[in-house]
């Protein structure tokens, strides 16, 4: 690699780089945002069932997806700042945003895994 290469590299990284720390920490309150909403929706109707390891697999699967699907938010918050669009409310939207999007997704996903889970 040049001198040239590991410049813009090191540009790019400083530019990113505090962008993704500050989502990070948001990382944390958007888990346990989906994990409420989870144990509120399901907990109830299962009871002790909540714990089965079929049902656990299927909770980790669904925390997996919806933490990739989290990446979305410091991506798009890089590009708008790239753009020249900088504001802690920007943050504050994507950070909304992607949690209202993410709720109704991991209750249909995890509810339509569940259907043959509830016939045995």
């Amino acid at each position: 690699m040049t001198d040239q290469s590991e410049s813009k590299l090191k540009a790019l990284s400083d530019f990113v780089k505090p962008v993704f720390i500050k989502w990070e920490k948001l990382r944390i309150p958007y888990n346990l945002i989906l994990a409420l909403f989870l144990i509120l929706t399901y907990g109830p109707s299962m009871g002790w069932r909540f714990l089965h390891p079929f049902v656990l697999l299927i909770w980790l699967i669904g925390a997996v997806l919806a933490n990739l699907c989290f990446l979305a938010g410091p991506l798009a918050e890089a590009y708008l700042a790239w753009l020249g669009l900088r504001s802690r409310f920007v943050t504050i939207g994507l950070f909304v945003g992607g949690v209202l999007i993410s709720v109704p997704c991991v209750l249909f996903f995890v509810g339509y895994l569940m259907m043959p889970y509830r016939m045995i």
